[in-house]
């Protein structure tokens, strides 16, 4: 029997490829480790990489490679598979919707179920296969339109996995769990200095256990009806003497060793693991060309597209920071303008100051307050620069008489007959009346 490791840090999963039949003691491993059998893709996969499910693999495999398919060819096959199970099941429908006409044509159209006739029976059970038919068939085909929308949901999640943006919240997280085990790892560190020390003396260990605790493994004494280990702390200072058998200080201080000796080194692959993530995305990142901010640098007077911009609009960019912006927003509700910081990360697009400048010079800018502007495609017609024309004479107006409008005209456009009717004026009423003004 073959078995094969593999390792994508596209979506950070392992997987194991058996030529043959897991035997059982292997297969339960597996599972108590979180892999789970695949069996359109015929593999185990885990949802994610640890040390503990990497340890096994190297066990099982002695090496663990790298995974030959992609995301987008995985999201492609994945894709293809939904297809042909919404395909099938249009099928069934349409098989079922078959079998219904085939009863129905025999049976003449508004025929009631005759009570008591030798036709009862069998126009009862055709009248049930009918209606279960068409169940079937409204099933079959609400599950074919299912398996098309999970087809077209998998190859969007590949391709939103893949943009630009998307990738940089990645490379956010990842640093962010870096550091997280950067400090894990400090500490480990330290307590393995402090416990690892020449001479600890019973006061010492106590107050490195104040900061540096941990679980010592049961022995021979304890209370057997009681399942907790006791800490260091507590077999210090022998505060539970009816549950734990009593520990030396030695034993502690030893113990104290091999724990923090392992937690350094359980941290440490995980530091190691996330800068090697932290490296693949942000070269990956790097063939794409970066996000927004990256192909054009946020500047102050600049302008930039973000979720706190107007509508269809661009807002100004009051700072720059180191990874984000400052930009003005406003509730809309007469408060006073506030700002928001947006992450590099978080732009959909951006103007250099200069490019604004142009954009003002030019008339582009339409709409222009502290929180931002609309870019128009062409100045409008009343900031055109047009040569001077000569004036016109205009002839004197001479005063008519008004003339009397044939229908009273509104926002909407004139009222209709009936409603002007209650427009009119009555004997002895002024015009002015008869409006309500």
């Amino acid at each position: 029997m073959e078995l094969t490791a593999t390792y994508s840090p596209e979506d950070n999963k392992l997987r194991l490829y058996s030529s043959a039949r897991l035997d059982t003691e292997t297969y339960s491993r597996l599972k108590a480790a979180g892999f789970s059998w695949a069996p359109r893709q015929q593999l185990f996969v885990a949802p994610m990489w640890t040390p503990q499910r990497a340890d096994l693999l190297m066990e099982l495999c002695g090496e663990i490679g790298d995974e030959n398919k992609s995301l987008s060819q995985r999201a492609k096959e994945r894709a293809e598979r939904f297809e042909n199970y919404s395909e099938n099941r249009a099928k069934d429908a349409e098989n079922a919707r078959k079998k219904v006409d085939a009863i129905v044509e025999h049976i003449p159209f508004g025929q009631p179920i005759l009570i008591g006739h030798h036709s009862e029976k069998r126009a009862r059970r055709d009248a049930e296969r009918i209606g279960e038919g068409m169940r079937k068939s409204s099933r079959m085909w609400d599950t074919s339109k299912y398996w098309t929308q999970r087809a077209e949901a998998a190859l969007a999640d590949a391709e939103y996995k893949e943009l630009p943006d998307v990738r940089a919240r990645r490379i956010k997280k990842l640093e962010a769990e870096q550091r997280k085990q950067e400090r894990y790892l400090t500490h480990a560190r330290k307590a393995l200095t402090a416990w690892s020390a020449e001479g600890v003396t019973q006061e010492q260990a106590l107050e490195i256990a104040g900061w540096a605790n941990f679980y010592l493994p049961r022995k021979q004494g304890d209370r057997p009806d009681f399942h907790q280990s006791p800490s260091a702390s507590t077999a210090l200072d022998g505060s539970y003497p009816s549950l734990y058998a009593p520990r030396s200080l030695a034993e502690v201080v030893e113990n104290g060793k091999i724990c923090f000796a392992r937690s350094a080194e359980y941290h440490e692959r995980w530091h190691e693991h996330f800068t090697n993530r932290i490296a693949y995305e942000r070269a990956m990142l790097g063939v794409q060309g970066g996000i927004v901010a990256d192909k054009n640098a946020p500047q102050v007077g600049g302008a930039c597209k973000c979720w706190a911009s107007p509508r269809g609009g661009w807002s100004l960019i009051q700072k720059v920071n180191k990874v984000s912006v400052t930009v003005l927003d406003n509730w809309g509700n007469g408060g006073d303008d506030f700002t928001r910081t947006i992450p590099f990360h978080k732009l959909t697009a951006v103007m250099s100051r200069a490019e604004v400048d142009a954009a003002r010079e030019a008339g582009l800018l339409a709409g222009e307050c502290p929180l931002g502007f609309f870019l128009r495609s062409k100045p409008s017609q009343a900031e055109t620069v047009s040569e001077p024309s000569q004036p016109v004479q205009e002839e004197p107006k001479v005063a008519q008489a008004p003339a009397i409008p044939s229908g009273i005209q509104t926002p909407r456009g004139p009222l209709p007959q009936s409603q002007q009717e209650l427009f009119k004026l009555r004997p002895g009423q002024s015009q002015k009346r008869a409006i309500g003004l």
